[in-house]
């Protein structure tokens, strides 16, 4: 399978059933966590109720479960994706919810790095991941800034 394969395909929003199920499932798997913190290495056995079918699952791979029920107990689509996939400029683009040429400008600015594979740029995954994470704080930071000052005496009306 392609690095970016996991990003193509077409996402769920989740119905009120499984936003009900997976809070729960989550409600349980966080007690599970937080009762047995040290999972590196372990091997978690999980069974089906109806048919008693039993599967083995990294213990590892439990908190990125307990992290995609959460995501899908808020009603969010969910996708999985390594973090050394390249993306092209247009998947890099809909994850910030940006144009694509917007995303170019900023990978021109070396605001995010890139490279180039023959006329077309790839993103990492992880180096998006990493813009979008320190744009998001410089808004806040942003946002924070002009709460107090609105707050200031004297500015209300």
């Amino acid at each position: 399978m392609a690095p970016t394969a996991l990003l193509d395909h077409k996402l769920n929003v989740p119905d009120e059933t499984a936003v009900a199920q997976a809070a729960e499932a989550v409600t349980a798997l966080d007690k599970f966590l937080r009762d047995s913190p040290d999972l590196v290495g372990a091997t978690v056995r999980l069974r089906a109720h109806d048919n008693n079918a039993t599967l083995e699952v990294p213990g590892e791979a439990l908190r990125l479960l307990v992290d995609v029920l959460a995501q899908i107990a808020n009603g969010n689509a969910v996708t999985v994706a390594p973090v050394h996939a390249e993306l092209t400029t247009q998947q890099a683009a809909d994850l910030l919810n940006v144009s694509r040429p917007y995303l170019v400008k900023l990978s021109e600015d070396e605001k995010i790095p890139h490279r180039r594979v023959g006329n077309r740029r790839r993103v990492l995954l992880v180096d998006l991941l990493a813009y979008k994470r320190l744009d998001d704080a410089d808004r806040h930071a942003v946002a924070s800034k002009l709460t107090a000052e609105a707050q200031r005496p004297g500015l209300d009306y």
